[in-house]
């Protein structure tokens, strides 16, 4: 999205006021997306006959419409000069198309539902958080470029996915119930929305292009470097989404609570330290914490495949929530730092939209690798080998990396 500016003294932005609505609503709007995870199996594979691939699928169609729909986000809210009336709109379409989910009669036109679906949630999470960049950004108020709104969007956005995974227990008994309460959360998300977001007077602006991108990369080419970091780690995610995911409910027997719970473990612990972590790259460096979290992130998920119960599989996901919580919000901060004076909008645009694509691609290859795994060496050494495959991806681009660091930091004291 490109950078919007806004009028001084503007009563409908209200400087001094703190967005308490606008970091509810990221919050709410994380619910109804990640109650769905533990019921996957019953709507995919038990409902419609489906496979593992499937379940794969119907994670990556979702982000699959997330990656393609994002710039029209931004454009289109750019272009009308409004957040809140888009956020409002889609959040109620999200809710309606969410709700019909579980209807769809076969997997064709689920996984087409579920790109939809996606694509209507992409705009309401984009923008949330956008509203939140506006306040950043706004020189007008008391909260410009100090980063603390940022730091708890991240925080209310993953407390919301563990939160929402943690709320899986509702399909125990009946799978679809996830669906409805999501969509209900939605529904009136969308309509509070219209009444109760704020947004400054925002000037439209047309989209620029795909130069800007060229552009600030060839100023700034270390922004590779953090980007990459935010792919891998959302690619990464697919393999708890789908391999893990159907490992722990097929094999060993448990229940959509007991993965909510389990993944809402990892998601909670990465909300948790997410604030610390922003606050503390202000005082030290960011790449040092995403290269720190990164490394346990990967060690504790090249593990999962191994453990086989329920106090071993705590303690990995309770390793790779500290990881990412290091991680998540350093990465960001650095893209932002390392983007050329003017480009910010852009370079964050780039960054989330990659991540959509990690989260696209990441439970497709997870089932792929299982797959080919299980063939060339043993059934029961797929998910192993997937698990270290997907863990090592981090470690070696923390290994990777690691010469480029008197680089970054150089590059970050001159752009600050």
């Amino acid at each position: 999205m490109l950078n919007v500016s806004t009028k001084k003294g503007s009563s409908s932005l209200g400087t001094d006021t703190f967005p308490w609505i606008t970091l509810s609503f990221i919050f709410l709007a994380m619910l109804p997306v990640t109650m769905i995870v533990p019921v996957y199996k019953e709507i995919i594979k038990d409902r419609l006959g489906g496979t593992g691939y499937g379940v794969a699928w119907f994670q990556s169609s979702a982000m699959l419409g997330s990656f393609l729909f994002s710039p029209l986000a931004g454009w289109l809210s750019d272009k009308l000069g409004t957040r809140k009336k888009l956020i409002g709109t889609f959040a109620i379409l999200d809710a309606f198309l969410l709700a019909l989910l579980p209807f769809m009669p076969n997997i064709s036109s689920l996984f087409v539902l579920r790109f939809l679906e996606g694509g209507a949630h992409i705009f309401v999470i984009g923008l949330l958080l956008t509203c939140i960049s506006d306040r950043e950004k706004d020189q007008t108020s008391s909260f410009y470029n100090k980063g603390i709104l940022f730091g708890l969007g991240g925080t209310l956005l993953t407390l919301g996915g563990g939160v929402g995974q943690s709320l899986g227990f509702l399909g125990n008994k009946d799978p679809l119930l996830p669906f409805f309460v999501g969509g209900f959360i939605l529904l009136v998300l969308g309509i509070l929305s219209f009444f109760f977001l704020e947004e400054g007077n925002l000037k439209k602006l047309e989209w620029e292009g795909w130069q800007k991108t060229k552009t600030a990369l060839a100023l700034s080419p270390l922004l590779l470097v953090p980007i990459a970091f935010h792919f891998i780690d959302r690619f990464t995610v697919g393999y708890f989404l789908s391999s893990l995911n159907l490992h722990l409910r097929e094999d060993l027997g448990f229940s959509p609570g007991q993965v909510g719970g389990l993944f809402g473990v990892m998601f909670l612990l990465m909300s948790v330290l997410s604030l610390p972590a922003a606050l503390l790259s202000r005082r030290w460096n960011s790449i040092s914490l995403v290269w720190i979290g990164s490394f346990i992130y990967g060690i504790a998920q090249a593990s999962t495949g191994f453990l086989n119960t329920s106090t071993g599989l705590y303690l990995s996901m309770i390793s790779c929530g500290i990881g990412a919580g290091i991680m998540y919000v350093p990465a960001m901060r650095l893209a932002s730092s390392l983007a050329p004076n003017g480009f910010n909008a852009v370079v964050m645009t780039v960054f989330t939209g990659l991540g959509s694509l990690g989260f696209l691609l990441g439970p497709l290859v997870s089932i792929s690798a299982q797959d080919a795994f299980s063939q060339i060496y043993d059934k029961t050494l797929g998910l192993e080998f997937t698990g270290v495959l997907y863990g090592g991806l981090e470690v070696l681009l923390v290994l990777g990396t690691l010469p480029l660091l008197s680089k970054i930091l150089e590059k970050e004291k001159r752009l600050d």
